[in-house]
C-alpha cells in the first residue's frame, strides 16, 4: 500500500509548499516571527493564491506558477513597504541603538535585537511544531488506510463536478470562479469558489499526475498541513503556558477527531469547504485580536485561572511566574500591521476557497461583539448613570445597524438560494445534543473518549475568565448543530442557512473549539489518573513512584483502554470515514470500478481528440474525463441542463431517426456513450432525468468498443440531422 502512494508524494509535497511558503515569506515581510509566521502561513498563502488567480489574464497569459510568483512579489513588497513606512512614521519599529553600524532600514526589516538569539527556537515553539508533526502523521496514516490508492477517485456525485472543473481550468488556463462555475453543466451558471480547483489544477499540471491523484494530494495537504498549522497556532495562543502533554494532546485531537478534516474530505465531496475551514482557526485568532479578546502577544495571564494556576496544571518556572505577576507578555507578538494585513489576505483567500468559512468567522465576531457589549455595560455602570446612558445609546445604535445589515441579506438572491435550502430533520434535539457532545454525526461514530475529555476541559476553563469566549463559542456551535440536525424553522434558516442548513457542514465547525478543550481534558484526566496510580503504588505495593513514571503509566492506560473498548472510534476512525467514500469494488453500486477505470483509460485513444463523452452521471460517465482526457457532456446531476443536454438525456436512443436529437449530438460533438446496469444510487428519483442514456444494448447506430463487468462503452455512429 505504501508503494502505491509514491506517485502521490511529489504532488503532495508541492501542494504543501504552495500552501505554506508564499504565506511564510509574506508573514516574515510583515514582521511576524517564530511560530506566528509559520502558523499563519496557510491563511496568508490562500490570499496570495487568490490574488494570483486575478493576475490571469491581465498580467500572465494563463494560470501557472508565474501568476503565483507575481502575486507573491506584489504582496511581499506591499508588506515590506508598509512595515518600513509605519516604523519610520511611529518611530517604534527601529531599536534605539545609535552605536550600531547596521542601517536603519535593515534593522526594521530584520527586527534586529542584539540580545536576542533569534536562531534558537523557544522551548514551547519546538513542542508546538511537534504537535503539528503528530497531527500530520495521523492524517497521513488515516489517508493512506482510508483511500488506499491515490489513483482512486471519490465515489460521490459532487466529485464529478469538481474533477471536471479542475480539468476545465487545466485546458483553458482560466482560474476565475465564473469559468469554474460553468463546469457545473447547467444552462445558467454562476460564480463558484475556484481556489481548490485552481490549486489542484496547478499541482496536477506541474507534477504530471491525473486529477484524481492531484485531488487526493491536495486533500492530504488540507488535513495534514493547513489544518494542523492553523489549529495548533490558535491553541498556542489560547494556552501559552501549555505543558508538553497538553501540546501533544492538541496534535492528537487535530489528527484524530473525524468531524474535521475527514468528514468534509469524504461527504459531498466538500473539498472547497474543507480548504477554507482548515485555515479558519488562524482567522479566528486574528479576529479575536482585533476585538481585544486575545492579545497580540502571548499574554502571561491568558490561561491562568483566578487562583493563579495554569489551566492545564502547568508548573510555572520563575520567569513565567514573574511575568504573570507583572502582567507582561511571554514573547514577541504581532504588530497591528501584521494582524490587519494577514487578516485581509486571509479573508480574500477564504472567500475564494469557500465563502462559508467567512460566515463561520462571523460566529466569533458576533460572540466577541456581544461579550464586549456586556463589558461596556458593566464598566459604564460603575462610572455612573450618565456614562451608562451614553453607552446604552451607542450599543443600541450599533446593534440596530447590525440588525439592518442582517435583514438586508435577504436582498441577495445568490445568498437566499443557499439559505433557503432545507435538509429533512434527521433526529430530535436531544439526539443532536448527544451527537455534538460525542463529536459525531450520522456519518461518523461517537468519540466517547474525546467527547468526555472535551466536557472536562470545558469545566476546567470555567475558572479562567479570559477564555470564556471559547466556552461560549463551543456551546453555540453545539446549539447550531442541534438546530440543523433536528429542525427546519425560521430560526434554523437564519442561523444555519449559510451552510445550506447542512448538519455535516455545521458539525465540521465544532473541532475549532473542541480541540483545545479536549486537550485540556486529556491532560487533566491524565493528572488525576497519575495521582491514583501513585497512591496505589505507594499504599498497596509499598513502592513510591516518581511523578513522571506515574504520569507515563496513566497516559498509556488512557490510550489503551479506549482502544480496547472502542476500537473503531479512536485515532483510526478517519480512515473508516474516507474508505466508505473511496470504495472501488465491482457490482457495489459505485461510480467507478477497476474494470470501468480500465475502459476509460482505453477510451483516450478510441475516439478522436475534440470529441466528447455522453452518459448518465449515475453510470460514472462524468468521471471518465479523468483518464480519457475527453470532456464529458454531463459533469454533474443538475435540474437545469442546457436544451441539447436535456433532449439527449431523454431521447438519445432515437438519434438515428430523430433529426433534432442527431443535430443536438453533433453540436455537442459526442463521440462515445457510457452505459452501465450497476447504477450509482439506483433508487434516486433523479435517475428518471437520464432515462434515455441507460439500457442501450439494442440502440441502432451504436458500436461497442469496450466491455466491463457491468459497463459498456459504445461508439456513436453518424446520423443525419
Amino acid at each position: 500500500m505504501i508503494q502505491a502512494w509514491l506517485p502521490a508524494l511529489a504532488p503532495a509535497l508541492l501542494v504543501a509548499v504552495l500552501l505554506v511558503v508564499p504565506g511564510l515569506i509574506v508573514n516574515l515581510g510583515l514582521g511576524a516571527r517564530g511560530f506566528d509566521a509559520l502558523g499563519l502561513a496557510p491563511l496568508t498563502s490562500l490570499g496570495v493564491l487568490a490574488i494570483g488567480t486575478l493576475m490571469v489574464p491581465a498580467v500572465v497569459g494563463r494560470w501557472s506558477l508565474a501568476a503565483v510568483a507575481v502575486s507573491l512579489v506584489i504582496v511581499t513588497l506591499i508588506a515590506l513597504v508598509g512595515r518600513i513606512a509605519i516604523a519610520w512614521w511611529t518611530g517604534r519599529g527601529v531599536p534605539d541603538q545609535p552605536e550600531l553600524s547596521i542601517p536603519v532600514v535593515w534593522r526594521v526589516l530584520l527586527g534586529y535585537q542584539p540580545s536576542a538569539r533569534w536562531w534558537v527556537p523557544r522551548r514551547r515553539t519546538t513542542w508546538w511544531l511537534a504537535a503539528v508533526g503528530l497531527a500530520a502523521a495521523l492524517v497521513a496514516g488515516n489517508f493512506v488506510l482510508g483511500v488506499r490508492d491515490p489513483n482512486l477517485p471519490s465515489q460521490t456525485l459532487d466529485a464529478g463536478f469538481h474533477y471536471n472543473a479542475v480539468l476545465s481550468v487545466m485546458r483553458s488556463g482560466f482560474p476565475d470562479g465564473g469559468h469554474v462555475g460553468a463546469a457545473y453543466g447547467s444552462a445558467v451558471t454562476s460564480w463558484y469558489p475556484p481556489l481548490w480547483h485552481d490549486l489542484t489544477a496547478l499541482v496536477s499540471s506541474l507534477s504530471g499526475v491525473n486529477v484524481a491523484v492531484g485531488a487526493n494530494a491536495v486533500g492530504w495537504a488540507i488535513g495534514g498541513v493547513v489544518w494542523p498549522l492553523s489549529m495548533v497556532w490558535l491553541s498556542s495562543r489560547i494556552l501559552p503556558h501549555a505543558r508538553l502533554l497538553t501540546i501533544l494532546s492538541v496534535g492528537l485531537c487535530c489528527g484524530a477527531i473525524t468531524l474535521f478534516p475527514y468528514l468534509l474530505l469524504s461527504f459531498g465531496v466538500l473539498w472547497p469547504n474543507a480548504l477554507s475551514l482548515a485555515a479558519l482557526p488562524a482567522a479566528i485568532g486574528l479576529t479575536l485580536m482585533v476585538l481585544h479578546l486575545m492579545p497580540r502577544s502571548p499574554h502571561a495571564q491568558d490561561d491562568i485561572s483566578s487562583a493563579g494556576v495554569a489551566a492545564d496544571g502547568a508548573t510555572l518556572d520563575e520567569v513565567e511566574a514573574a511575568a504573570v505577576r507583572r502582567h507582561v507578555a511571554l514573547g514577541p507578538g504581532l504588530s497591528w500591521w501584521a494582524v490587519l494585513s494577514v487578516g485581509f489576505l486571509g479573508c480574500v483567500g477564504l472567500f475564494f476557497a469557500h465563502p462559508g468559512a467567512l460566515f463561520a468567522l462571523g460566529i466569533w465576531a458576533i460572540i466577541g461583539a456581544v461579550m464586549l457589549s456586556v463589558r461596556l455595560v458593566v464598566w459604564s455602570r460603575a462610572q455612573g448613570p450618565r456614562r451608562l446612558r451614553r453607552s446604552l445609546q451607542l450599543l443600541l445604535l450599533g446593534w440596530s445597524v447590525f440588525a439592518l445589515l442582517w435583514a438586508s441579506m435577504d436582498l441577495v438572491p445568490a445568498l437566499n438560494s443557499v439559505r433557503d435550502f432545507k435538509w429533512a430533520p434527521q433526529m430530535t434535539m436531544n439526539q443532536g445534543l448527544g451527537q455534538a457532545l460525542t463529536l459525531s454525526t450520522v456519518i461518523t461514530k461517537a468519540h466517547w473518549a474525546f467527547g468526555a475529555a472535551t466536557l472536562w476541559g470545558f469545566y476546567r476553563l470555567f475558572k479562567v475568565p479570559r477564555l470564556r469566549w471559547l466556552l461560549v463559542s463551543h456551546a453555540f456551535l453545539i446549539f447550531l448543530y442541534m438546530l440543523s440536525a433536528a429542525t427546519t424553522g425560521w430560526l434554523t434558516r437564519e442561523l444555519t442557512g449559510f451552510w445550506y442548513d447542512d448538519p455535516q457542514r455545521v458539525a465540521a465547525l465544532i473541532p475549532m473549539t473542541a480541540v483545545p478543550l479536549a486537550a485540556l481534558g486529556i491532560t487533566s484526566g491524565a493528572d488525576a489518573l497519575a495521582r491514583f496510580v501513585g497512591r496505589v503504588s505507594s499504599d498497596v505495593f509499598g513502592h513510591p513512584l516518581m511523578p513522571r513514571w506515574a504520569l507515563g503509566i496513566a497516559c498509556v492506560a488512557m490510550m489503551a483502554v479506549p482502544a480496547v473498548i472502542y476500537p473503531n472510534q479512536g485515532i483510526g476512525q478517519g480512515a473508516a470515514v474516507l474508505q466508505d467514500r473511496y470504495t472501488n469494488l465491482n457490482f457495489n453500486n459505485h461510480l467507478v470500478t477497476p474494470d470501468k477505470q480500465a475502459l476509460f483509460e482505453k477510451l483516450a485513444k478510441q475516439i478522436p481528440a475534440g470529441e466528447t463523452v455522453l452518459g448518465s452521471p449515475f453510470t460514472g460517465a462524468n468521471l471518465s474525463s479523468i483518464w480519457s482526457g475527453h470532456p464529458v457532456i454531463i459533469p454533474m446531476v443538475t435540474s437545469n441542463p442546457p436544451k441539447d443536454v436535456a433532449l439527449v438525456s431523454q431521447d438519445f436512443k432515437s438519434f438515428m431517426t430523430d433529426p433534432a436529437v442527431c443535430a443536438a449530438l453533433k453540436r455537442l460533438k459526442v463521440g462515445a456513450v457510457v452505459d452501465d446496469f450497476d447504477l450509482f444510487w439506483a433508487t434516486d428519483p433523479r435517475q428518471a432525468d437520464y432515462s434515455g442514456l441507460v439500457n442501450l444494448y439494442d440502440t441502432p447506430g451504436l458500436t461497442p468498443i469496450g466491455y466491463g463487468a457491468s459497463a459498456t462503452i459504445y461508439r456513436v455512429g453518424d446520423c443525419k440531422s
